[in-house]
């Protein structure tokens, strides 16, 4: 499933020959105006060049994991591709085929070798005062084609919080619609190590079974996440995380809020050089107008 992403445009040649409307408020100040076109543009970039990496070959990129740097645990350090888990997630279907989602996810297993390999013997969910738990709690939000199987839905915002669970203790809760954020317990020796509130593409497919493609951007390591993946650097800034739909079913008899159960997993992507120079100038761009505003 590495064919979902969107790709953004930030218009065209015929666009651009318009007549613009004049002004009529702060959002249709030229500033702002062009702020929205870097900003898409930047977008573009990033999205493109993404895409090649996603469409060619499978060779997932490395990293590094120390599981020494988790309380309790022993020194064991070894190199993956690929991270593998379950998730639980209630989604709810708004007026208007909007639609919100919220859930977790618990990691179980790494993997090697452009994904083929289990990375053996670590203490991921092992038992006894070296193991631990990884799990992440997401939230997503955009439109869809409808509520029927084989509705298309795409993503327009989303974000992930990745943790360490030392204990292996935690108790995770959905709330009863896809809009009301995870309850978490027994979170008093949990600590985050990564995050990402840059959703960059999302599509899935509603369906028993459906799947899910999303694309994160932006992936930000806390100062303990570093001690934990410390490989490479700098770390990969793309992360992109696909599934299933193993059940999805009504909370009620003709609902519009579903709970649906899956497996997932996640890989690194690394963005081709020159779309991201694309990225830099559109960012460039960005400041240059910003400080103009300013001054």
């Amino acid at each position: 499933m590495r064919g979902g992403q969107q790709v953004f445009e930030a218009g065209t040649a015929g666009a651009l020959e318009e007549p613009r409307p004049e002004p009529t408020g702060e959002n249709d100040q030229p500033g702002v105006q062009m702020k929205k076109f870097l900003l898409s543009a930047a977008a573009a970039a990033l999205t493109a060049a993404i895409a090649p990496a996603a469409s060619a070959a499978v060779v997932l990129p490395d990293f590094t994991v120390n599981e020494g740097s988790v309380p309790g645990a022993a020194a064991n350090t070894f190199t993956a591709d690929k991270l593998n888990g379950g998730y639980f997630e209630v989604l709810t279907i708004n007026p208007g085929n909007t639609f919100d989602t919220s859930g977790y996810a618990n990691f179980g297993a790494f993997f090697r070798n452009d994904g083929t390999t289990n990375v053996p013997q670590t203490q991921l969910n092992g038992f006894g005062a070296g193991g631990y738990g990884l799990y992440a709690t997401f939230t997503s939000s955009g439109s869809t084609t409808g509520s029927t199987p084989g509705s298309v839905f795409t993503g327009n915002t989303g974000q992930f919080f990745l943790y360490i669970d030392p204990n292996q203790d935690t108790t995770l809760a959905t709330g009863a619609t896809g809009s009301a954020p995870v309850a978490r317990g027994n979170i008093a020796d949990d600590y985050l190590i990564a995050s990402s509130t840059q959703l960059l593409s999302g599509v899935g497919i509603l369906g028993n079974p459906g799947a899910f493609d999303l694309f994160f951007g932006n992936f930000t390591l806390t100062a303990q996440g570093g001690n934990y993946f410390t490989a490479p650097r700098p770390f990969y800034l793309v992360v992109n995380v696909d599934g299933d739909f193993d059940a999805l079913s009504p909370t009620t008899p003709g609902g519009s809020t579903f709970t649906s159960t899956g497996d997932l997993s996640a890989v690194f992507v690394v963005p081709e050089p020159a779309s991201l120079a694309l990225v830099g100038l559109a960012l460039t761009g960005l400041g240059l107008t910003s400080r103009r505003r300013k001054s």
